[in-house]
């Protein structure tokens, strides 16, 4: 690697500048060639001058992300440092579109996932900053619908769908050690079974579509059993390793609450991940297209929190808890997917720093850049109840920038009529979203809560799936 950078920065001869030097005998100059520099590091110092209420040596796009992030001067100058983090942290980020979409497996449509933020640890082209002492949006906001007397599932009426897009260019982060193509592709093939994967299964229809590949419903030759099958093309997967990762979770533990990995093969430039198929599709149609009930929202909780417990007992973190990561079933079943943000801790590396997931159910300490564990996965979880609440996460109306700002600064978001919410459950949401992640719910503890006395019977959720799907026309 040192060779090929050495000649790739090697200057030409026109390029070189001989800089005479008389010899110790007198004799003629010799010539020194001094190529053009590389693996230049900027480095900003950012200050802020309470006099201005300006910051001072930002730079250029961070200045644009900040005109545009809604951040109003007041909150600039009541927390600055915050802002300063909040910059940091998504001038690091990646915005995933359509180029990196995540494949949910649903019964009707493939919902393409939201922004995801990813990227490294703080280097040394980051800002610092120092306070001048001297000187001193996305989809709109749902409404409730009043309490239907018959018992049918309740509708979500959305007032504004206007989608924000004042977003940033997406940016691949740099990663130190990157696998090659031929080294994932070697890899992919060590997972993957031998044969033909249409010996077996039969393609009935297709799921979904999305830029890197498709989801279809496929039947067992063999037997009368269906499953979902991502036909996932490999020329077109932006981070492949992720891919490998998914796969290694979900072939190396199976749970009842956890979608289940159950063959892959690798084909040339493709590869079929073979899963469960959930006939209820995504949780993310039942939440911003139905009101749950309290009872339906503890069901919900118990059995995430069944999946979350199984997951941290082995290591993982989940690190992308949201509904659309929640998949139902029609006979009552709730199972978490999306295994490629998962996480494994070594004893010896007990906490992460990574800034992955998706903005609006991040953690505070994963948007403020600091060590954290699997009590993330908890603090998304409660993000959750609030998008089964309300039809939404909080801060969806905000940029992701400022959204970024509100969780570090604000803490637990607030919660629209939450007087009128039982007290178990204003309770359990206080335990998942403790801004201290030492006094934030374990799965285990959450568990026995008092709220989750109040589950419904799984069945329920179906005829909120059903009155989901008409009030789409899916």
């Amino acid at each position: 690697m040192t060779s090929k950078i050495s000649r790739l920065f090697r200057p030409k001869r026109s390029d070189k500048l001989s800089i005479g030097k008389e010899g110790e005998d007198g004799g003629a100059a010799t010539t020194m060639s001094i190529g053009e520099p590389f693996n230049v590091v900027r480095n900003y110092h950012v200050n802020f001058d309470k006099s201005t209420g300006e910051f001072v040596g930002i730079p250029p796009a961070w200045r644009h992300l900040l005109d545009e992030s809604n951040i109003s001067k007041e909150e600039q100058k009541a927390h600055p440092e915050e802002v300063v983090n909040s910059l940091k942290t998504y001038a690091k980020s990646i915005k995933r579109k359509s180029s990196t979409t995540k494949f949910m497996l649903v019964a009707t449509t493939i919902r393409e996932s939201d922004e995801v933020l990813e990227g490294e640890k703080d280097e040394k082209d980051g800002g610092v900053f120092t306070e001048d002492k001297a000187a001193g949006a996305g989809p709109g906001a749902s409404k409730d619908v009043e309490d239907t007397t018959d018992g049918s599932p309740q509708l979500r009426q959305t007032e504004n769908t206007d989608e924000d897009d004042g977003q940033v260019v997406s940016r691949r982060p740099r990663t130190q050690k990157p696998m090659t193509d031929a080294e994932i592709n070697n890899a992919l093939k060590e997972v993957a079974s031998p044969g033909n994967p249409h010996d077996k299964y039969d393609v009935q229809k297709k799921l979904g579509a999305g830029a890197s590949g498709s989801v279809v419903l496929a039947k067992v030759k063999s037997s009368t059993d269906v499953v979902a099958i991502k036909m996932m093309d490999l020329n077109n997967q932006p981070k492949k390793e992720l891919i490998i990762t998914e796969i290694e979770v979900m072939k190396s533990y199976r749970h009842d609450n956890i979608v289940n990995f159950l063959d892959c093969y690798y084909l040339e430039n493709e590869l079929w991940v073979v899963m469960e198929y959930l006939d209820g599709g995504a949780l993310t149609d039942v939440v911003t297209e139905t009101i749950m009930k309290e009872g339906q929202i503890a069901a919900v909780c118990r059995e995430c929190l069944k999946a979350l417990e199984f997951l941290h007992s082995r290591s993982i973190i989940h690190r992308d808890i949201k509904s659309d990561n929640v998949l139902l079933g029609m006979v009552g079943a709730v199972k978490l997917t999306d295994f490629g943000f998962c996480a494994q801790l070594s004893g010896d590396k007990s906490k992460r720093d990574t800034m992955v997931g998706t903005p609006y159910w991040m953690a505070p300490e994963v948007v403020s850049r600091k060590q954290y564990g699997n009590k993330v996965d908890i603090w998304s979880l409660g993000i959750m109840i609030i998008e089964m609440l309300e039809g939404e996460p909080p801060y969806l109306n905000e940029t992701p920038l400022k959204a970024i700002y509100q969780i570090a600064t604000k803490g637990k978001p607030d919660i629209k009529n939450e007087e009128k919410l039982s007290e178990e459950l204003r309770d359990f949401i206080h335990c998942c979203l403790d801004v201290d992640p030492e006094k934030r719910g374990s799965a285990t503890d959450l568990l026995k809560h008092p709220f989750l006395h109040k589950c419904m019977a799984l069945s329920t959720l179906k005829p909120l799936v059903v009155a989901a799907r008409q009030n789409t026309g899916h």
